[in-house]
C-alpha cells in the first residue's frame, strides 16, 4: 500500500496504473524522468535531463502484475539464482512493496520503499528479515538495498541488483575494469578463469566475477561511457543471453540480446554474506554516463 495513496507525494511524482492495474511511481523532475513499479520496487526507466535512458527495457514486456518485468533493475533477494528452493532470484522482485518516503531535494528525487515483514514471513516462514531500498534519481541513478537480520540466529544472504543496460551493438561493446579479475563461468561450471583484457561478446556470457569491487566502464562506441560503481559488493554478474537463449526467454525479443548487457552489483557465490542477529548489510549500485 502506498502511504496514503498519492496524498503524501511531491507534486512531481504521480501514482499511476497501467491498463493491467499494475501501479507505478512516475517521476517528472527538472533533473530526471523515471518510473518505478511498486511491485518488485522495480525501476524500469531513468532518463537524466539531456541524456538517454540509463536502463534497457524489453519492447515485449507487457508489465502485467502476474509476471516479473523483463528489463530495468529487478531486485534479486534474499538469494541469487536458484540457490534456495522457491522462485528464481527470490521473492522481492514479484512482491508488493510499500513507499515510506519521497523527497525532492532540488537536485534529485529520493524515494524509500520497504518490503512488508508480513510478506517476507508469508513466503519465508523460517526467516526473519527487514528490507528497505532507497533510490536517488538525478543526473545519475543510485540504488541502496539494505537488509537487516531481525531474528535470533545468523542468516545467509545472497542477492543482486540485476541491472539491464542499453548498448548500441553488443558486438562492438567492451567492458573495462575487470581486467585480471577471476570469474566463475555459469555456462560451463568452471571457476578460476582470469579475465584477459576487456570483456567482449561473441556468444552467451553468464559469469560471476569475484574478489572485485572497482568501477566498470561500458564502452559501446558511443560518445559517452556508462559507468557502474558498487558498494557492499565484491562480486559482479555479467550476462548476455545471445541468440539461442533469447528465443527461450519470456517477454524478450529474439534479437534483444544485441542492444543490452547486464552488469549486476551482487553478493553472489563466495561473496554471500552471513548476518548475525541485528546486523545489517547494504548493497549499492550507481549508474552514470560520463
Amino acid at each position: 500500500m502506498l502511504m496514503d495513496e498519492a496524498a503524501s507525494l511531491p507534486e512531481n511524482i504521480q501514482l499511476v496504473r497501467n491498463e493491467h492495474g499494475r501501479a507505478f511511481l512516475d517521476i517528472s523532475h527538472p533533473r530526471v524522468k523515471a518510473r518505478i513499479a511498486l511491485q518488485g520496487a522495480h525501476i524500469t526507466s531513468c532518463v537524466p535531463t539531456g541524456q538517454g535512458d540509463l536502463l534497457w527495457m524489453s519492447p515485449e514486456n507487457d508489465a502485467r502484475p502476474d509476471r516479473p518485468i523483463r528489463g530495468g533493475i529487478p531486485i534479486c533477494w534474499p538469494y541469487f539464482g536458484n540457490e534456495r528452493p522457491g522462485p528464481s532470484h527470490g521473492i522481492a522482485r514479484t512482491s508488493d512493496w510499500r513507499l515510506t518516503g519521497a523527497v525532492d531535494t532540488g537536485d534529485m528525487i529520493r524515494l524509500s520503499l520497504e518490503l512488508p515483514r508480513g510478506i517476507i514471513k508469508h513466503h519465508l516462514p523460517d526467516d526473519d528479515w527487514q528490507l528497505q531500498v532507497e533510490f536517488e534519481l538525478g543526473s545519475s541513478l543510485s540504488i541502496a538495498l539494505r537488509t537487516t537480520n531481525s531474528g535470533g540466529r545468523a542468516q545467509v544472504l545472497s542477492q543482486a541488483l540485476h541491472s539491464y543496460l542499453p548498448v548500441r551493438d553488443i558486438h562492438e561493446t567492451r567492458l573495462w575494469g575487470l581486467e585480471g579479475a577471476e570469474f566463475f563461468d555459469q555456462l560451463t561450471g568452471v571457476d578460476h578463469h582470469r579475465q584477459q583484457g576487456p570483456v567482449t561478446f561473441s556468444g552467451e556470457v553468464d559469469r560471476i566475477y569475484h574478489g572485485h569491487a572497482s568501477a566498470i566502464q561500458l564502452d559501446d562506441s558511443s560518445q559517452h561511457y556508462l559507468v557502474v560503481t558498487r558498494e557492499g559488493s565484491e562480486s559482479v554478474v555479467i550476462w548476455n543471453p545471445w541468440t539461442d537463449k533469447s528465443q527461450r526467454l519470456g517477454q524478450f525479443p529474439a534479437d534483444g540480446y544485441k542492444t543490452m548487457v547486464c552488469i549486476e552489483a551482487a553478493n553472489a557465490g563466495p561473496d554471500h554474506r552471513v548476518l548475525a542477529p541485528g546486523e545489517s548489510h547494504t548493497l549499492v549500485t550507481q549508474i552514470s554516463r560520463v
